[in-house]
């Protein structure tokens, strides 16, 4: 059961994935963005999972997040790992989401950033923020300038 959860959290985020990068602009996209699908799947299968391998380790597993080798032993645990894995994938799907819908608000491509997102999420939307900082600092100079020309008019 753990290998078929497994294969399936790399199936079910792929056509989110794909529509985002490949066809950004085109209605299937972005209803199918808007609908959420792919992270309330991913969040229902995180959901049974975790109370499933809650439910498994009751007296053989110690929880401990106060360590890294107390993490390691979580992760030493197949249906444990399997629960930290969804959460990644969903919450990649989540920032991935959040960017593409970001972009499309602001009519910018986000082309490169989701495939970066895709394959390593916090460098993802670090990137991306860092970008949207750099942007609003330059659109705010350029407003200065703006203004400070009018005056001197």
């Amino acid at each position: 059961m753990l290998n078929l959860l497994y294969a399936l959290s790399l199936l079910v985020p792929l056509p989110f994935w794909a529509l985002m990068i490949l066809f950004p602009r085109q209605r299937l996209a972005q209803q199918a963005m808007e609908s959420y699908l792919g992270v309330l799947i991913l969040g229902g299968m995180y959901v049974l999972t975790l109370f499933g391998a809650l439910l498994s380790s009751i007296g053989r597993l110690s929880i401990d997040f106060g360590s890294a080798e107390g993490l390691a032993a979580i992760f030493g645990d197949p249906a444990m790992a399997l629960v930290v894995w969804l959460h990644m994938v969903a919450l990649d799907l989540a920032a991935g989401y959040w960017i593409y819908t970001d972009g499309l608000r602001r009519n910018k491509s986000t082309r490169l950033i989701l495939v970066l997102t895709l394959f390593a999420a916090p460098l993802g939307l670090f990137i991306y923020f860092l970008s949207r900082l750099l942007e609003r600092a330059a659109e705010a100079a350029a407003l200065q300038a703006e203004q400070s020309s009018l005056i001197a008019q």
